[in-house]
């Protein structure tokens, strides 16, 4: 009778291991694991209060971001139509040239941690093309859908900003 017992309780932990092997990897990777890696931006959007939405680097942005398995990150934007610059020197850009690149490109880097309870990354800005983010922290919000990334800032204001990237091949 002790036999039966034992093996019943053999068989039935052997069950329950296995359905919660099957249920686990039923749910696929964290959101981190699915985070990291290169992405290639598709849109940057702003939608504003008044209802318009606004392209700050046009129709068809080019840039990357790299997230990495330890928390760093690289975040780069920019407009894809900008015009070279005249004098075909790095630093010597006119007035208008300098304008423009300040303009037409963001770019930051840090560290980021994940919460998977709101599907957010906090980030801290190490380093940015917009000095005014050097050192801050902020959130985005994240949304993955096979090889598509939204991220999704919600500033104060009540406007958001969406940037939409997939998964460099």
């Amino acid at each position: 009778m002790k036999h039966r017992s034992v093996f019943g309780t053999c068989i039935a932990a052997v069950l329950g291991l296995t359905l919660h092997a099957n249920t686990a990897a039923s749910q696929g990777p964290s959101l981190k694991q699915a985070l990291v890696g290169t992405w290639i931006v598709i849109s940057w959007e702003q939608k504003k209060n008044d209802g318009t939405t606004l392209r700050q680097f046009g129709e068809s942005p080019t840039g990357m971001a790299i997230f990495d398995a330890s928390g760093r990150y690289i975040i780069t934007v920019m407009c894809s139509d900008r015009a070279n610059y005249t004098s075909n020197t790095l630093w010597l850009g006119t007035a208008d040239e300098n304008k423009a690149t300040a303009n037409g490109t963001q770019t930051y880097f840090g560290t980021y941690s994940m919460n998977e309870a709101d599907r957010s990354i906090a980030i801290h800005i190490e380093g940015s093309s917009f000095p005014n983010w050097n050192g801050a922290n902020q959130k985005r919000f994240v949304a993955i859908t096979e090889d598509q990334l939204t991220l999704t800032i919600r500033p104060p204001s009540g406007e958001t900003v969406d940037v939409v990237w997939k998964r460099a091949k």
